[in-house]
């Protein structure tokens, strides 16, 4: 019964010694909340826990203390969203960018005469195949008729014969039908010294058909092994030397290529002049348009025709005043997401069929495979893997469409903010082309009547000459750059002086803060602890001696 008893004392009194604990830590806690009241750096919290203080003047301070961190958090709130939001700012650059720092434009030319007729008659093919019949024997040469309509722009006669894909054959009828380089250039000067132009201008196959190409990188160098291999896209060879897309040029050496550009004030950089015999011209292949389409882009871009192009038309000089535009971004960006910072570094995105990242580029990879998907094919100037078909004349206003589809459904992604679609970004450090044209009267064929009166030599009247004018407009030009508005420094500054300025808060204050809650708090209750174990021993030592 004793023990009973013992047991019950024990229980009773732990638990009411429990109780106490629990009372006495809640005091210890209010007084160091009290004392860090008292001796706290945050302005104004003092007078709440102060002594001697009327409730009004008490109240005065918590409301004023209170709507100091409303007010502060809201500011610091949207401090936040602008570091989150808009932590990139494009800036004009200190410095101006010489034109001997950037590639010479990659140039395109693409005759207006797709088809000689003195090679085929495209007329008398279309008027052959105005009666209503299919022949299977004559299968190759409605093959033929088909992929050269494409570039002709006149398919319809092509499209009775329902005919939705081609094969790589297009390129060679293309090919044996359009003017030769021979048949194009004339002249050629690039800096002051005359050039050979077969040599200077390369192939190239585009969507106004084939096309001469001079200052693009080779093939081997654009294109990856995943590319079909039946044909050649561009026939350029020359190999970079001395130059990259990231670091630009390697040296001061002149030679290089690309071709660097060049201050020269008293001569174009590339003259070319160029001939349209009539002979060669179709009554019904693009008569619509003469002369020659210039397009003009960065090297590493796979030339490709666009609506953006400059008219070379016959009995013309047509003088072409290049400036470009710099946009370079600090390596300290490279940590934000391509969304974030609205480019791509080089290793942010791999195309599938460009070794080199370009926005252009990403865009004809997109198209190509966009069309592929409405269409069952591509065009035979996109690029595509050998197991994509070709698209015919059939497919024409299939691909148009899809393109308009494609332009539809990126505009559509990004208004909804979707990080899906082609999303073709600029490349982080990029150069931009442009160009301004003049047109004056070329009397080249008033100059060649005059020869042939004075030395006999025979002359071609019929054919039609004009001539191309390159520089750079200016030696240097203002460049822009992409660099941080909002760093994690501005972030902490700004949020910093907030606090400072609302709550006289510091670094130290929140050390301050911390060492109350953790350290001060857990060294006060293990103080506690360990006085009460002391008075508990000396109790239990008292009743024993009792």
């Amino acid at each position: 019964m004793t023990n009973e008893v013992e047991n019950i004392t024990y229980v009773y009194g732990d638990v009411c010694l429990r109780k106490q604990r629990r009372k006495r830590q809640k005091l210890l806690i209010l007084d160091l909340f009290l004392d860090y009241a008292k001796n706290s750096t945050l302005h104004g919290l003092r007078y709440i826990t102060e002594k001697g203080l009327t409730t009004i003047e008490k109240l005065f301070w918590i409301s004023t203390f209170v709507i100091s961190v409303i007010f502060c958090s809201f500011l610091i709130k949207n401090v936040y969203v602008k570091w989150k939001t808009s932590p990139v700012i494009v800036t004009v650059s200190e410095r101006l960018v010489s034109v001997g720092e950037v590639p010479f434009p990659s140039v395109t030319i693409c005759p207006q005469i797709k088809c000689k007729a003195t090679v085929y008659n495209f007329s008398a093919e279309t008027d052959s195949h105005s009666a209503d019949y299919y022949n299977e024997s004559l299968h190759g040469e409605l093959a033929k008729y088909g992929d050269i309509s494409m570039v002709c722009g006149f398919p319809y006669m092509a499209m009775k014969y329902h005919r939705n894909y081609t094969n790589a054959s297009i390129i060679d009828n293309i090919d044996k039908v359009a003017p030769t380089s021979e048949d194009v250039f004339i002249f050629c000067y690039w800096r002051k010294s005359p050039a050979n132009c077969t040599k200077m201008f390369k192939k190239v196959y585009t969507a106004e058909g084939l096309c001469f190409n001079m200052n693009g990188l080779a093939a081997e160098e654009m294109f990856r092994e995943t590319v079909q291999m039946d044909y050649k896209y561009s026939e350029r060879d020359e190999l970079m030397n001395g130059w990259s897309l990231e670091e630009d040029y390697s040296s001061t050496d002149k030679i290089s290529f690309p071709e660097r550009g060049s201050e020269n004030s008293a001569r174009p950089d590339l003259v070319v002049t160029l001939q349209n015999r009539a002979e060669d011209s179709d009554a019904l292949c693009n008569v619509v348009n003469s002369g020659y389409k210039i397009y003009i882009q960065h090297p590493a871009d796979f030339p490709q025709s666009s609506l953006y192009y400059y008219a070379a038309l016959d009995r013309q000089v047509s003088s072409l005043a290049i400036s470009f535009n710099v946009l370079s971004t600090s390596d300290t960006l490279e940590n934000y997401a391509p969304e974030t910072r609205q480019c791509y570094f080089p290793a942010d995105r791999q195309l599938y069929y460009f070794k080199i990242y370009t926005a252009k580029n990403c865009r004809a990879e997109c198209l190509s495979n966009y069309t592929f998907k409405e269409c069952g094919c591509v065009g035979y100037y996109m690029p595509h893997d050998n197991s994509s078909q070709i698209c015919a004349e059939n497919k024409l206003w299939c691909m148009e469409d899809a393109h308009d589809n494609m332009v539809n459904e990126e505009l559509r992604l990004e208004l909804a903010k979707n990080a899906t679609g082609c999303r073709c970004l600029p490349a982080c450090n990029s150069v931009e082309y442009d160009a301004e044209i003049l047109k004056t009267e070329f009397h080249f064929k008033r100059f060649m009547r005059s020869i042939k009166e004075i030395y006999h030599i025979d002359f071609d009247n019929t054919t039609n000459y004009s001539k191309i004018e390159m520089y750079f407009k200016k030696p240097h030009f203002v460049s822009m750059r992409r660099s941080e508005l909002f760093g994690l420094t501005d972030f902490l500054a700004n949020i910093g002086g907030l606090l400072g300025v609302f709550l006289g808060f510091s670094f130290l204050s929140f050390i301050e803060i911390l060492y109350f809650i953790t350290l001060r708090v857990g060294c006060t209750l293990k103080r506690d602890l360990k006085d009460e174990k002391k008075t508990r021993t000396n109790s239990f030592k008292l009743e024993k001696e009792k």
